[in-house]
């Protein structure tokens, strides 16, 4: 380990979610391990479900995730206390073996789970409400003790001339009142959080191929394409458009910068009012996390490294 650097992470990491003083990190096949403070390990790793996690947040110390196999053909959403020890659930191989539909298998610890029977496309939670969205099925909005609030059919776009899966819902991001879906397409519906029925619907100004990803902090956007065109909006406004060397893993909003800080393909981003500047890394960039004056990046190897774009107290101004 590179001195200064936190301890690497004991397998493949696939996220990194920021919780106020504690990191988690989701390894490629569902591993878990909470970071504190200084990015030491708070605990050992553990894996609850064999399963790859497709979508995860985290609200008041608890995961709120969805499991994926399409091999095994299963799916699950649960709740798991993070301030409780992780738990290592059942092997695969178990998971592979169990045909037993009335008593299926659930994430070791948590707090609730069910089966879903559908692909989950994405993921929200503030204090009121769950909102995620399943492929085929529509719309659905839940307590954090899993009772239904709501659920509404799958959302129809307006459309001219639709394009192959241009109706996929990519991203859905919270508000205080309403919510917005963000459609593979580049569209947008805005809906209401205490019921779901549609507020408004418009087109994102974005890249022109598929959007990949839409990533968000306040009121500003980072919208991102499958080639890599990334778009970055204050409000309707654009700020940058930057083309990255290829697949982007995640964005994160750098306050001390005033700007969005990308982990790209064998590359690092970084993009702020002030200018653009990219550095190639030998292994992939999964996550950027800004740090006092700089930043960690997290690799899929599990190391780390420091970012090599510091900041200059003065050198930035808010956009």
């Amino acid at each position: 380990m590179e001195e200064g650097l936190p301890p690497a992470v004991p397998f493949l990491p696939h996220r990194l979610i920021k919780m106020n003083t504690r990191h988690l990190v989701i390894g490629t096949e569902g591993e878990l391990l909470l970071l504190g403070d200084g990015l030491e390990p708070h605990g050992p790793p553990a894996t609850p479900f064999p399963m790859r996690i497709s979508h995860a947040t985290t609200h008041n110390g608890v995961l709120l995730a969805t499991w994926i196999d399409g091999e095994l053909m299963k799916a699950r959403m649960a709740a798991i206390n993070l301030d409780a020890p992780l738990e290592d659930g059942v092997a695969r191989a178990v998971l592979r073996t169990h045909t037993d539909p009335s008593n299926p298998l659930h994430p070791a610890g948590a707090a609730w789970s069910h089966v879903l029977d559908a692909e989950p496309l994405a993921l929200a939670a503030n204090e009121d409400a769950v909102v995620f969205a399943l492929w085929r099925r529509g719309l659905y909005a839940i307590t954090h003790d899993a009772s239904e609030r709501w659920r509404q059919p799958e959302p129809a776009w307006s459309y001219t001339k639709t394009r192959p899966r241009s109706t996929e819902i990519v991203a859905v991001h919270l508000e205080d009142e309403t919510f917005t879906l963000t459609s593979r397409g580049g569209r947008i519906q805005r809906r209401r959080l205490d019921s779901g029925d549609l507020v408004e619907e418009f087109i994102a100004e974005g890249p022109e191929a598929p959007i990949e990803h839409h990533f968000r902090e306040g009121d500003h956007h980072l919208m991102v394409s499958t080639t890599g065109a990334m778009h970055w909006l204050y409000g309707d406004r654009i700020i940058a458009k930057v083309q990255a060397g290829g697949a982007v893993q995640s964005a994160t909003w750098d306050q001390q910068w005033q700007g969005w800080r990308v982990a790209g393909w064998r590359e690092e981003i970084l993009i702020s009012t002030e200018r653009t500047e990219r550095h190639e890394w030998d292994e992939i960039p999964v996550a950027v996390l800004p740090v006092t004056n700089g930043a960690l990046v997290l690799f899929n190897d599990g190391s780390w490294a420091n970012s090599p774009f510091e900041l200059h107290l003065g050198s930035t101004e808010e956009a």
